[in-house]
């Protein structure tokens, strides 16, 4: 009789966890913040309870694109949960789009639902043939107004760059952090956010000994990013800082 107690309060406490648990059908977008590492967007979640991450976009180590996720909820292709503080990596991504809720997600996005234009609908644990069956009386998702997700456009392409004193030249952005200017000297880039910095080298010697020649510091806004090449010393000469403006090319 006293195993057959035991037994009953575990699976008493073990139900009300898992309904705790559960999700609430409620938009993560206010906990979640990304950033660029290199060639890799991280995923933070800043909330004191786990949500999920949802994204798409073009990626180095997949051909899936936004669109190409599950029959029916097919917009965003990867998926990860992230307990409250932590974080989450979507490894080798230039241009992307991303969407999060609170609680976690399993395999097929039946916990969140998406559209062709990127909106979506965060789903509540007691949504759809479970709440019928359960009749729980629950307040609607607080996600019903679907919520845009974000877009953060690639600087990857080819760039005709003014300075203020008249001086044009092209600035080619490859994939890999690889860059090259006036179609001769050899460039790497990185990115923070909108913040693009390329650093120019003479040859690619310089470059391997990490003799730049000059630096952009750029900001990103749709087609265009303007910024300025950094004041520099070559070969005894100063050279001073130039405003610059960027409109791509291709």
């Amino acid at each position: 009789m006293k195993h057959w107690y035991l037994l009953a309060l575990l699976l008493a406490i073990f139900a009300t966890g898992a309904s705790a648990a559960g999700n609430p059908g409620r938009s993560a977008m206010e906990c979640v913040s990304a950033s660029r590492d290199k060639q890799d967007i991280v995923f933070r979640n800043s909330c004191s309870y786990k949500v999920f991450v949802v994204w798409c976009g073009e990626q180095k180590y997949t051909k899936k694109k936004c669109g190409d996720g599950p029959a029916g909820n097919s917009f965003y292709t990867h998926s990860n949960n992230i307990e409250a503080g932590a974080s989450t990596r979507a490894s080798g991504i230039q241009a992307y789009r991303y969407a999060a809720c609170e609680g976690g997600i399993g395999f097929g996005k039946a916990e969140i639902k998406d559209s062709p234009d990127g909106s979506f609908q965060c789903v509540g644990s007691g949504s759809g043939k479970q709440a019928a069956n359960t009749k729980a009386e629950t307040a609607p998702p607080a996600s019903v107004v679907p919520q845009r997700p974000v877009v953060q456009s690639t600087p990857v392409g080819v760039w005709q760059v003014v300075t203020e004193a008249g001086e044009r030249a092209r600035l080619t952005i490859q994939g890999e952090g690889a860059a090259n200017y006036a179609d001769k000297y050899p460039a790497r880039w990185s990115r923070q956010g909108d913040r693009i910095t390329v650093i120019v080298y003479a040859n690619d010697g310089a470059m391997q000994a990490n003799r730049s020649a000059m630096t952009y510091e750029l900001e990103m806004a749709g087609s265009t990013m303007t910024g300025t090449k950094l004041a520099t010393r070559i070969n005894n000469r100063d050279f001073p800082a130039l405003a610059l403006t960027l409109s791509r090319l291709n």
